[in-house]
């Protein structure tokens, strides 16, 4: 799923939806996907092959190194410069590598990059609670202006309340960072 195809999904859930402008949605989408790096982290893996050299171009979605290890999970040193990261071998690492980096979230393709189905429900309940302090406030202002009862709509704090929660469960789902042994 795509980030855009998340939002899409989302917003089937609100009847009626007012909050409609696409910069709005959208901001809220990344606002979504930056709390989640911040609080959380997505950590993704590739394999490296010995083909690939001792200059490895960063992934597309490349935020910050974690490790890299071999075969065995002995640690591969590597620097980071602005254009690659570069491996310092020592000779006895074993083939294939496993390139281990935090995921830019923020600033993904939000019509190409695929979002991990692991933390789909949570981006969904977060872009859910986003989207409804507006659209709630949108509806109280329209029912209000039509001298209809609000009293079912939920007030502001119990939705703040609900964002908060959901923000402290993302942080206690942090990613957690696989070890690497300096020795072999």
């Amino acid at each position: 799923m795509t980030p855009m195809q998340l939002l899409d999904s989302v917003k089937t859930r609100f009847r009626p939806l007012l909050v409609v402008e696409e910069d709005t949605l959208k901001g809220m989408l990344v606002k979504a996907l930056t709390e989640y790096q911040d609080r959380a982290g997505l950590i993704k893996r590739i394999h490296v092959e010995k083909e690939a050299g001792i200059s490895l171009p960063y992934p597309d979605d490349y935020l910050e190194l974690v490790h890299i290890i071999d075969k065995r999970s002995s640690l591969v040193f590597a620097e980071p410069y602005d254009d690659a990261l570069k491996l310092d071998l020592l000779g006895d690492e074993r083939y294939p590598f496993t390139l281990v980096y935090l995921a830019n979230m923020r600033d993904c393709d939000l019509d190409n990059w695929v979002i991990s189905p692991s933390i789909c429900g949570v981006l969904e309940n977060y872009l859910e609670c986003l989207i409804d302090i507006q659209n709630t406030e949108r509806k109280r202002r329209v029912s209000v202006s039509g001298k209809l009862d609000v009293s079912h709509l939920p007030d502001e704090p119990t939705l703040y309340q609900r964002k908060v929660d959901l923000e402290e469960k993302m942080s206690s789902n942090r990613a957690i960072i696989t070890g690497a042994s300096l020795m072999p």
